[in-house]
C-alpha cells in the first residue's frame, strides 16, 4: 500500500513508499479504516513512542471509512462504511497509509457536514484541548484563560472551547494572526513578539513550552493552574509557586469525548482549523513546513481524494 515511513530517525526524514505491508486486525476490537485524511504533528519523529517502532508510519490522526469490523461476538456500535475519526495511540502506526487499525474506543462517528481533510484536523488537537480544560482544569462559567499559542492545532481549539464554555479568553500570537484568534473567541490577544501579558487567570495553558512557560507562571492566580502539552516543568518554578497547581500531560485517546466534540463541530460551536492539505506523497514537504512553526491551525494529508 501507499504510505509514509519514517525512514531516518536521526534526521527525522520520511520518505513515500508503494510497498508498505497492509494492516490486518489482531485483536478482537479492530477496525480497519480506508484512510482518507490525516493530519500530522509537530515532533511526532522523535517522540519516543514513535520511535518504539521499527520504520514507523507518522500521523496519528485519522478520517476515513471502515472496511473491516471485530467479529460479530463482539458488540459493535460501527458498522462496514461507516465514517469516522480517531486519535490512534502513538505506540502504534499512524494513517498517513491507504489503511489503519483503529481500537474501539479510539472511534467516533466523523461530522456528517465535515469533509474528510477537515475532520482530520481534528482528533489530536480538540482532545487535548479538551483534556486540558475540563479533565485537568476543570475551566467552568465566568472563569479566565490565558493560551499561550493560540493560533496553533492545540491553541485554535482551546480559545474555541473556552468561549464555548463561557470564560473570559486572553491568547497569545503573532499579529499577522491577532484577527483570525480573535474571530474564534478570543476576547483579547496579546502579540508576543511585542508585548508581555499583562493580570492574572485561573487557567494558563502552554502550547508553547521554554521561555513563554516559564513566563507564565506569574500570569496564573493564586490557586490556579498551569497546563502544559510542551513539556515538563522545571522543579524550582514548582518551589517557587507553591501557591499553583501545575500540569505536564500528554493526550489520551478517547472516542466518547471524541464524539463530544463532534457535536459541538455538528452544532457550529468549534471548527476545525486547516492551515494547508498536501497529498500522502508530498508528506517530506508537509514535515518541512511544519518544522517551520509557522502553521496556523493543523497540516493535513490527503490519501484518498474525496
Amino acid at each position: 500500500m501507499r504510505a509514509l515511513r519514517l525512514t531516518d530517525p536521526a534526521s527525522s526524514t520520511v520518505s513515500f513508499t508503494e510497498s508498505a505491508a497492509s494492516p490486518a486486525p489482531s485483536r478482537s476490537a479492530q477496525y480497519l479504516i480506508r484512510v482518507h485524511a490525516t493530519a500530522i504533528t509537530a515532533n511526532e519523529l522523535v517522540w519516543s513512542e514513535t520511535l518504539s517502532n521499527t520504520y514507523p508510519i507518522p500521523g496519528h490522526d485519522v478520517s476515513g471509512t471502515i472496511v473491516s469490523v471485530p467479529a460479530a461476538e463482539v458488540s459493535s456500535d460501527f458498522k462496514i462504511g461507516d465514517e469516522v475519526f480517531a486519535l490512534i495511540a502513538f505506540s502504534r502506526d499512524g494513517a498517513a497509509a491507504e489503511f489503519v487499525i483503529v481500537e474501539a474506543h479510539e472511534l467516533a462517528r466523523k461530522p456528517v457536514h465535515l469533509g474528510h481533510e477537515e475532520a482530520a484536523a481534528v482528533p489530536l488537537s480538540a482532545l487535548t484541548a479538551w483534556q486540558a480544560l475540563f479533565t485537568h482544569a476543570a475551566l467552568e462559567e465566568g472563569q479566565s484563560i490565558l493560551v499561550l499559542g493560540a493560533a496553533g492545532g492545540v491553541g485554535t481549539i482551546a480559545v474555541q472551547l473556552a468561549f464555548w464554555k463561557g470564560a473570559r479568553v486572553v491568547g497569545t500570537c503573532s499579529a499577522g494572526k491577532s484577527d483570525y484568534v480573535k474571530s474564534l473567541g478570543a476576547h483579547e490577544v496579546v502579540d508576543y513578539k511585542t508585548s508581555k501579558v499583562e493580570g492574572k487567570f485561573d487557567v494558563v495553558l502552554d502550547c508553547v513550552g521554554g521561555e513563554t512557560q516559564q513566563e507564565g507562571w506569574g500570569n496564573v492566580k493564586e490557586g490556579g493552574i498551569l497546563v502544559s502539552i510542551a513539556e515538563a516543568f522545571q522543579e524550582k518554578k514548582k518551589e517557587q509557586f507553591p501557591g499553583i497547581r501545575s500540569l505536564f500531560f500528554i493526550v489520551e485517546p478517547d472516542g466518547q469525548e471524541l464524539g463530544k466534540i463532534g457535536e459541538l463541530i455538528e452544532k457550529g460551536s468549534i471548527k476545525p482549523v486547516v492551515d494547508k492539505i498536501f497529498d500522502l506523497e508530498e508528506g517530506k514537504a508537509a514535515f518541512e513546513l511544519l518544522a517551520m512553526g509557522r502553521a496556523r491551525g493543523k497540516i493535513v494529508l490527503r490519501v484518498l481524494a474525496s
